[in-house]
């Protein structure tokens, strides 16, 4: 082999390295939540049971710039595991961006129409026509804007079903719990929904006993709605998020090489 050959191999290697950055790597079982859960050996970890594991620390992030969530997993022992996997967002002051407040139907934007009080259960708006009638994630959001600049909404409260009825003119939002608050007439609101809790950019899988590699990249901060490969709205910062699902106690797993890493 040539020098101008091992020289090239050797360049587009260096730039290999060079096109990502590691930005979080977990070594240690103290890098996760619930450590006395997590077990190190053979160069990997372990866990048994359900449950939700973060990193404890978080990765700042721009969302000009692309990032990749990667890792490996199998099955050790006991019933199969669903896992998922991917990145949990938070706003800069470190609270969870979640799906609530930033999944509102545009399309349901409209106004009070009637002053509401303290301890009332039940808030008359203008239209409520294309409000969802039957999920029980539902809620209504204060202060909404037709541009979207609300969200993350802060502001909201439960509602239940059937979430809206018709009642001549206007529309009767049912409260889960009382008002602790009067609310004016003329106040925007929006109906949000509930969704996935996550952005599992590297997705869901069975395991098995073989160890498979999932990978999930994300870029840009989507105007409203949960997508999986975009950051939802407010987001400035990010931890690992690994999910075990409908295994039993006794079902163990093992991981590896969890990293988040910019793809430059």
């Amino acid at each position: 082999m040539s020098k101008l050959t091992v020289g090239l191999l050797a360049s587009a290697c260096m730039g290999m390295l060079s096109a990502q950055e590691v930005k979080l790597s977990m070594e240690s079982p103290a890098d996760f939540t619930q450590p006395k859960r997590i077990v190190q050996a053979e160069d990997a970890f372990s866990v048994k049971g359900r449950g939700a594991f973060f990193s404890v620390k978080s990765v700042a992030i721009d969302p000009a710039r692309k990032y990749q969530i990667s890792g490996e997993f199998r099955m050790k022992s006991g019933k199969q595991v669903l896992l998922y996997f991917g990145f949990a967002p938070y706003d800069g002051k470190n609270r969870p961006v979640l799906p609530k407040l930033v999944n509102g139907n545009s399309k349901t934007l409209t106004e009070v129409a009637e002053a509401a009080k303290k301890g009332d259960q039940v808030i008359k708006v203008k239209d409520a026509s294309q409000w969802n009638t039957k999920s029980k994630y539902c809620h209504i959001a204060f202060g909404a804007k037709a541009d979207l600049s609300d969200l993350p909404n802060r502001d909201l409260l439960a509602t239940v079903p059937p979430n809206v009825r018709q009642n001549g003119e206007v529309w009767e939002v049912l409260l889960a719990k009382p008002l602790t608050g009067d609310i004016a007439a003329g106040t925007p609101v929006r109906q949000h929904s509930d969704g996935a809790a996550w952005i599992y950019s590297a997705g869901l899988v069975k395991l098995t006993d073989q160890w498979v590699t999932r990978k999930g990249v994300i870029t840009g901060i989507a105007p409203s709605g949960i997508p999986s490969n975009k950051f939802w709205k407010g987001t400035e910062q990010v931890k690992v998020l690994i999910l075990c699902a409908v295994g039993a106690p006794d079902s163990e797993i093992q991981f590896r090489n969890i990293k988040i890493t910019e793809i430059k």
